[in-house]
């Protein structure tokens, strides 16, 4: 899809919300004249997202994503990081969230992206607002709510990029209760698919599984989120955890036996078990994120490993004793999320559990490669060719 300008993008917002608006009504929106809103329908139907007569939408069938977007603060050190100190480094102010890098990245990809979320009633939320325009997110099924905070995040990183620690205030999505939810079902099931983050209420999750008629992806966003997909496991198409967020699953369902003898350890299964927990639950494909030791597949018909990628330098060597790790990856945060984007985009292509393990790895390794959560560079054929040197 050819790329759509930030006025192009909040034009189309307003065209799904009312596809009768007027060009008058578009112009005193966007406080621009008629003549110029003529010239963003024109490129809008040049682009094929539009069709036109009553400002129908074309397009490919959409994919709702279900979740969080937040303010993120991200502060990374420049030097070795010291803990309870200061340190010297850099601090970026931007739009984040696991399903808004997820639903970015599905974009980039040339998905139209339906994102349902929650935006408070702050300053905060024009920005998050104008961030989805940008990203073409279409944000008409999300809801405001006004006396509320607007998400936000803030995580410190070290000097490898890697994540120390972070805290988040999330409180605002208590309003995306199932009731809510209950009203978007028409949108969500004539979706191709429907992905969700775990920032969403249990209840809100449990419904959403119950109720939805489409493939559901889940990303367990972090250990102690995590178990709020317990109960919906035989429910989910697939799922996309880290080995600790898939441990934290498997112990939480281990808990009544463990209470019942005493027990305070928790197993610590290999892979291959770790794996059949989840498909034997219901689950049809498994990805365990393994960091820099890869992606473990799984589904009913068999496993396989896809390894890291380490991108070359511009001297074409790879990374080795010579190169440092830092000098290859700016940054890891993100990475999960655009593993995440790509194996669903790789579920929609129909592709092999292993292809699907080389898409999730190939996008993971481009955003490596820079210092935002989201690369911007992604396109399907930006991935097709990274998916060829890694398989």
């Amino acid at each position: 899809m050819k790329k759509i300008t930030a006025r192009e993008t909040e034009i189309l917002q307003w065209i799904r919300e009312n596809p009768l608006i007027s060009h008058q009504e578009l112009a005193e929106k966007a406080g621009i004249t008629r003549s110029s809103v003529s010239v963003h329908i024109s490129n809008l139907i040049k682009k094929g997202l539009i069709l036109g007569k009553g400002y129908v939408t074309g397009g490919s069938k959409p994919v709702t994503v279900i979740g969080a977007v937040n303010i993120d603060i991200s502060a990374s050190a420049s030097a070795a990081f010291r803990k309870a100190d200061s340190n010297p480094g850099k601090i970026r102010v931007g739009a984040g969230g696991v399903a808004f890098n997820i639903a970015s990245n599905l974009a980039l990809l040339g998905l139209p992206v339906h994102f349902i979320s929650a935006f408070g009633g702050d300053t905060h939320a024009s920005f998050l607002k104008h961030k989805c325009f940008e990203r073409g997110l279409d944000i008409s099924s999300s809801l405001t709510a006004d006396t509320a905070s607007s998400s936000s995040y803030v995580c410190i990183n070290d000097e490898k990029g890697d994540m120390v620690s972070a805290v988040n205030d999330m409180d605002i999505y208590e309003h995306l209760t199932p009731e809510y939810i209950e009203k978007k079902l028409p949108l969500i099931n004539k979706s191709a698919l429907c992905l969700i983050d775990t920032n969403i209420p249990a209840e809100t999750i449990a419904y959403i599984a119950e109720h939805c008629t489409v493939p559901l992806v889940a990303e367990p966003v972090s250990t102690h989120k995590a178990v709020k997909l317990l109960p919906v496991l035989h429910k989910l198409y697939a799922l996309t955890p880290n080995k600790t967020e898939a441990l934290a699953l498997y112990n939480a369902s281990r808990q009544n036996s463990l209470l019942r003898t005493g027990s305070q350890t928790e197993a610590k299964p290999a892979l291959a078990e770790l794996a059949r927990f989840f498909i034997e639950g219901g689950v049809q494909r498994i990805y365990i994120s393994l960091g820099e030791k890869g992606l473990f597949c799984a589904d009913k018909t068999g496993r396989c490993r896809v390894k890291a990628y380490v991108p070359e330098n511009t001297d074409g060597v790879r990374s080795g004793a010579h190169i440092s790790r830092q000098s290859l990856i700016k940054n890891t945060t993100g990475a999960g999320d655009s593993q995440t984007a790509a194996v669903a985009w790789a579920v929609l292509k129909n592709m092999s559990l292993k292809e699907s393990g080389f898409a999730g790895i190939a996008a993971a390794s481009l955003c490596l490669e820079v210092n935002e959560a989201v690369n911007d560079n992604l396109t399907e054929g930006v991935l097709y060719e990274r998916i060829q040197k890694i398989s």
